[in-house]
Formats: C-alpha cells, sequence, structure tokens
C-alpha cells in the first residue's frame, strides 16, 4: 500500500511566531514564553505532526498553539522527518537565512522552484544590504545600554565621515566602505555582550541589528559584481552595498541538491535566465505548448501610443481613449497595467475625469498583505471594473483570475525598470561580460513584466479575453521577436480600429460559444 508523500510548508517568522504581534508572549525579562522548555514539550508536539504527515501553516500553528511551542522552531525541527519542503526562495539561496538542513544534511535532494523568473532579481537582493541614518537614529532614540548607544553613535559618525565629504550627492565605489565595516563589527561585539548577559534589547535597536549583520556578511562577500553606493543628502544618508549580477553565488547553492528544476510561463529569452541565474550552458530546457485554445485571445498592438518618458504626456488622451474603447468593445473588468507609480496616477486622473460613467481602482503607491485584500476585494465584487496597476507588482502574478473575473488586460508600455544609477551599473555590468547590457538589464526584464501580467487574462480552458499593449515599440523587431509566438498580435493604429478589432473578437466568441 502506498503512503501519502509527507510535506511541511515553511512560514516567515516574523509572520508564524505570536511574540512579534502579541507582548503577552513576551516574559519579564525580554524572553519567548514558548521557547522555554521548548524541548522538553518537543517530542509530544513531533509525535502528532508526524502522525498527520500533511504540515501546512495552519496545522503547525495549531500544534504550537496546543504544546505552548514556537510555531518557527518547530517548523525547523520537522525538517528532517519529511519528504517535501516547501519554502521562500531565502531558505535556500539567502546566506544570512539559508537554512543549515540543506547544507548539513548528506542526503542528496531535488530542488524544485517555481516562478524561477523571479529569482534573478531576488538573489540580487539576497546578496545587497544598505545602513541608513534613519535606521541609526531610531535605533538611538530607543532605551539601550550605555555601551549599544555609544556603539550605535560610532556607526552614525562612520557614516557621516564617509558620505559628508563626498562632492556628488551619489557616489559609487568598487570598495568596501572599511570604517563603516569597522564601527559596525564594534557595535556587534557590544550587542553579543548584552545579550550574553541577559541585558534588555531595545526592539527598534534588534530590528537595526538584523540589517548590520547583512551589511557585515555582505561586506565579506563584495566582489567584483558589487558596487558601494552612497547617499550624501542629509534626509536620505545611507551606504549600500549593490550586487548588480548574483550568479556566482547561486552556482555555489546548485550542487547542494542532486538536481536542479525551475518552472515559469516566462523563462524567455532562455539565454538571458542561463547567464542572469548561473545555469550551466548546457542544462535541458522543455517549452510546453499552452493547455488553452490560442483562438480563446485576442492581443492587439497600439503603435500609435508613444510612453518614452519624453513623450508619454502628449499620450494621456490616446492611452485613456484606448482604455475606453477597450471596455466598450466587451464592459466586464480589466486590469490596466503601467511601469511607474506616477504615470499611472497621471492616466487614472485623466481617464477619471473623461470617462466618468466607468468605475475605477487604482493601486495605492504602498500596498501592503491588507490593502491588497481590500483592492481584490472591490475588484471581484463587480463585473465592470477597470483597475489601475503597477507591473511586476502584487497584481501582476501570483493571483488567479478565473472566468469573467477578468477579461482583459491592457498593458501601457514595455515595462522597462526605471533608468536610475542602480539599473545603469547592472546594464555595465553584464557588458563586461561581453553582453547586450540594454537587453539584460532593461528590455529583457521589461518584457517579463509584460508578459506576466498579459498573463492574468486566460487561466482556464473556458476563458476568454485580450491583451492590449500600448506602444509602438512592441511592433520593433527587438521586442517583438520576444513576445510569445502564439499571440500573433492585431496591430491597430488609432483607438477606433482598437475597439473594431476586440469587437470582432467579442462577437466571434459568442458565435462560437453559441455553436458549442
Amino acid at each position: 500500500m502506498q503512503t501519502e508523500i509527507s510535506y511541511l510548508v515553511i512560514q516567515a517568522k516574523a509572520r508564524s511566531c505570536p511574540c512579534n504581534f502579541d507582548d503577552s508572549e513576551i516574559d519579564d525579562e525580554g524572553r519567548c514564553r514558548r521557547c522555554l522548555g521548548f524541548f522538553e514539550r518537543l517530542p509530544a508536539a513531533r509525535e502528532k505532526l508526524l502522525q498527520l504527515r500533511k504540515l501546512d501553516v495552519a496545522c503547525i500553528q495549531a500544534i504550537a498553539a496546543e504544546f505552548e511551542l514556537c510555531p518557527f522552531e518547530l517548523t525547523l525541527q520537522m525538517l528532517p522527518w519529511v519528504e517535501v519542503v516547501i519554502c521562500d526562495f531565502n531558505y535556500v539561496f539567502d546566506p544570512l537565512v539559508q537554512l543549515g538542513y540543506f547544507r548539513a544534511d548528506q542526503r542528496r535532494k531535488l530542488l524544485l522552484i517555481d516562478e524561477l523568473h523571479n529569482l534573478v532579481d531576488r538573489a540580487r537582493g539576497m546578496y545587497s544590504a544598505s545602513l541608513g541614518r534613519r535606521q541609526i537614529k531610531q535605533a538611538l532614540a530607543a532605551d539601550n545600554s550605555r555601551q549599544i548607544s555609544a556603539a550605535l553613535k560610532s556607526i552614525q559618525q562612520a557614516l557621516d565621515r564617509q558620505l559628508r565629504g563626498q562632492e556628488q550627492d551619489e557616489s559609487i565605489s568598487e570598495q568596501v566602505p572599511a570604517g563603516l565595516l569597522q564601527a559596525s563589527q564594534r557595535f556587534g561585539e557590544k550587542l553579543g555582550f548584552d545579550i550574553f548577559n541577559n541585558k534588555h534589547i531595545a526592539r527598534e535597536t534588534l530590528d537595526l541589528s538584523k540589517e548590520i549583520f547583512r551589511f557585515q556578511s555582505i561586506c565579506q562577500l563584495f566582489a567584483r559584481h558589487h558596487r558601494a553606493l552612497g547617499y550624501k543628502p542629509l534626509a536620505a544618508r545611507a551606504m549600500r552595498l549593490l550586487c548588480l549580477n548574483a550568479f556566482e553565488y547561486l552556482q555555489e547553492c546548485y550542487p547542494l541538491f542532486q538536481a536542479v528544476c525551475g518552472f515559469s510561463a516566462t523563462l524567455s529569452p532562455t539565454t538571458y535566465f542561463q547567464q542572469a541565474l548561473g545555469l550551466e550552458q548546457d542544462c535541458k530546457s522543455l517549452v510546453l505548448e499552452s493547455a488553452f485554445p490560442a483562438d480563446n485571445l485576442r492581443v492587439c498592438i497600439g503603435d500609435y501610443v508613444d510612453t518614452r518618458y519624453r513623450q508619454r504626456e502628449q499620450h494621456v488622451d490616446a492611452i485613456g481613449d484606448s482604455i475606453a474603447a477597450s471596455y466598450r468593445a466587451r464592459p466586464g473588468n480589466y486590469l490596466v497595467f503601467f511601469s511607474a507609480y506616477h504615470f499611472m496616477q497621471q492616466v487614472h486622473e485623466n481617464f477619471t475625469a473623461r470617462y466618468p460613467q466607468i468605475e475605477t481602482l487604482l493601486q495605492q503607491r504602498e500596498v501592503d498583505e491588507a490593502a491588497q485584500q481590500r483592492y481584490l476585494a472591490n475588484f471581484f465584487e463587480g463585473d465592470r471594473r477597470m483597475g489601475f496597476a503597477i507591473m511586476g507588482g502584487r497584481f501582476a502574478e501570483g493571483i488567479d483570475y478565473r472566468g469573467d473575473a477578468l477579461i482583459g488586460a491592457i498593458i501601457v508600455g514595455p515595462g522597462l525598470p526605471q533608468a536610475d544609477s542602480e539599473q545603469q551599473l547592472i546594464q555595465q555590468d553584464f557588458e563586461t561580460l561581453q553582453l547586450d547590457g540594454f537587453d539584460y538589464a532593461f528590455r529583457f526584464p521589461g518584457l517579463i513584466r509584460v508578459k506576466q501580467s498579459a498573463g492574468r487574462v486566460i487561466r482556464s480552458e473556458r476563458d476568454r479575453g485580450v491583451v492590449v499593449l500600448l506602444d509602438r515599440r512592441f511592433r520593433q523587431a527587438g521586442y517583438r521577436q520576444h513576445l510569445p509566438p502564439r499571440w500573433n498580435p492585431s496591430y491597430c493604429n488609432s483607438p477606433e480600429s482598437l475597439e473594431q478589432s476586440l469587437t470582432e473578437f467579442w462577437h466571434a466568441r459568442e458565435e462560437t460559444d453559441a455553436e458549442d
């Protein structure tokens, strides 16, 4: 008789541990009550979990509450007892968060990575770090010991010395900021002494200490694909250790596993991901045809719109007219995606003033989980709403809009990242590898966002929908050749021709449905 596979889901410590949001879980000496006597109560809880086998977040939380144990620590204790571990990227790749289980256990494992395209930017973030004056000031204002306060003051002074004298507001260096590193190391020594002696540590100081330890770790890893960026203005004064390309660090993680297999609907072009993820050139790739009928999707390119920075304001009316034309062709729920918040806000204001009869929702600049749920609840409540959202954000992937929940995506621009100094450094780094820097730093990441946003529309075999790409660059060979071949787009030279093309599609689909 075949036994069901056992699995374990790891939830982030900040979200799983009650002591992070319930002060009653902390005793008078600042210790988590659930960690006291942990190993005395562990065996009974582990025995119960072994019988359940399917250890999702709710299961772990319930057993942890029953035996008064820390949910996160209980999760870690169950790692050797399950066959499948489901976790975030960082528990495998992040140098500070990586679980020792993956390195210490000599058994070879298979690593399956979902949404592999996201690992490129996530890995850069894992191997970057920053220290800012604002964070340090918040920790200095907290209730610290005299030694900790002095160490924090030294870090602030070291940061000021490093940045105050630079001529420009922003500096770029290929060297680790030695003075700031030394000051952070002295802070680590003082903090370790206080922890060893069970002294009270302010929460603000503990939060900062995580950033300091990451800063120290990245300083040790700092190499040819890193730059140190210094920001001089007092209000935003900070030192950032920026990882431009994390492929060499990822290459060190892959040998921990017998095999690595990644999945994504947007792993094109292959050469980009092979380099950016540090994959071998001879790694095997498999492209599967979509299970959904190609006739159920109409893709239109509005090449009468130009969203380049210097031209885009002249096309705000045309963008609004195109959104309205899409809606008139078939009223329903649509998402309109932008690559920049300010421009999205500008188009939204223009659109609501000119088309007040169409109900809209606007994604806010800062979107926490609660705000995301409110946005989605409002969006799904109706069936004729135009949602404005950011490409590559929370609403552009990871959410299943099935059926009539979403019948169209209108994508404004090719999604290129902002051409700031960080992105330009990434471009230069790819060029040192004899690669096309613009393609690797701008074009390919932008088109991945476009394809992810478009992928929200067709989520089942019975879904029908439209994708509208508004920008003349989508017609250029450098962009067009990297769009999915099955899209077979129609080119429209005005909002009127766009509306006509979409209307024809919807009428054809209605006739097909009637025949079926």
